[in-house]
């Protein structure tokens, strides 16, 4: 397992993803995944308020699947607890839910659930552009920080711009500014619209050049592309909605160089594009691996320390800049 310090923390580069835990994925098969993780070294856990919700202001199942799980294993110490509030109303993704009443719900509800006093980060889960951003970091302080619910702040499908503005904002007025920030960022290309959600944020050109010059960490969700290289070199069969979001031109050009390096390296395709992220030191990029059987997360953790050597991972670079110009 590969490591970076954060803030004082050694923090493990990659996060485990615990969304559907307790949902679509049992508790038995959630606690599995968490218990090889850790046993990998792994120590970012990373859940959402929102994860196995039925509706606004209701239980986690995640949350509360992670707390069982922490509460038995008296691990809490062990791990780098990351959670988020204030996503949109639960059936309007455009309804926002970034008012005092509702983060302040939504930090409460994930301390009960999880059955802590305090996380290690807490992101907004989504931005509102109509809201300023110095009102939101002031909102984060006052309702996280100031009462000692989380160590630190993030935001989560923020844009970069908004991202500067509030720390901006923070550092002029003795507030704590954003730490770390969470998007959709892979080998692959995707973006909102192929996603099919507009309140997300995937990593471009534009956000890229801003994390590097800011050196702000990013956790980066669906970093495998919902399986898009294994399973076409494999010949297995996408879900709808990940082939939506990356059976793309400009991804399916990236196939044949990531089965050729796979095959040099006697790897799994997932490797090569865990690896991809992971060479990144500037920005940090911090890869959120999923599975829904225990069997899946072995894969992408049997090779979780591959380093591409510069050749190979300038191959992938130019490969992914030269397929970006293709037409949907």
């Amino acid at each position: 397992m590969q490591y970076f310090t954060f803030h004082g923390d050694t923090l493990s580069r990659v996060a485990l993803g615990c969304d559907h835990f307790g949902e679509t994925i049992d508790a038995s098969v959630s606690w599995q995944n968490l218990d090889r993780f850790v046993q990998a070294g792994g120590t970012i856990i990373d859940v959402a308020h929102r994860y196995g919700q039925t509706g606004n202001d209701t239980p986690s199942k995640s949350e509360r699947t992670i707390g069982g799980w922490m509460k038995d294993r008296g691990c809490r110490e062990k791990i780098f607890l990351v959670t988020k509030g204030g996503h949109p109303d639960f059936d309007d993704p455009h309804l926002s839910r970034l008012d005092k009443g509702a983060v302040g719900r939504d930090i409460q509800g994930s301390l009960d659930d999880l059955q802590v006093d305090r996380v290690d980060l807490w992101y907004f889960h989504r931005d509102d552009e109509s809201i300023p951003a110095d009102e939101l970091v002031d909102l984060a302080n006052e309702l996280v920080l100031d009462k000692g619910y989380s160590r630190y702040l993030g935001a989560s499908n923020w844009k970069a711009s908004r991202i500067e503005q509030a720390n901006t904002w923070a550092k002029a007025h003795g507030r704590q500014p954003f730490a770390m920030s969470e998007i959709q960022a892979s080998l692959a290309h995707c973006t909102p619209g192929q996603w099919g959600d507009d309140t997300l944020v995937c990593m471009n050109d534009r956000e890229m050049d801003w994390y590097s010059r800011h050196d702000l960490p990013v956790m980066c969700f669906s970093p495998q592309a919902k399986g898009l290289f294994s399973k076409k070199i494999s010949g297995g069969q996408l879900s709808q909605k990940a082939a939506m979001r990356f059976d793309t031109p400009q991804n399916r050009a990236l196939i044949p160089l990531v089965k050729q390096l796979a095959e040099k390296l006697d790897v799994p395709p997932a490797a090569i594009v865990t690896s991809y992220l992971l060479c990144f030191a500037h920005p940090t990029l911090i890869p959120i691996i999923g599975a829904s059987k225990t069997s899946q997360l072995e894969d992408t953790l049997s090779h979780i320390d591959l380093r591409l050597d510069q050749e190979d991972l300038q191959l992938l670079a130019d490969a992914r800049a030269k397929s970006q110009h293709l037409r949907q």
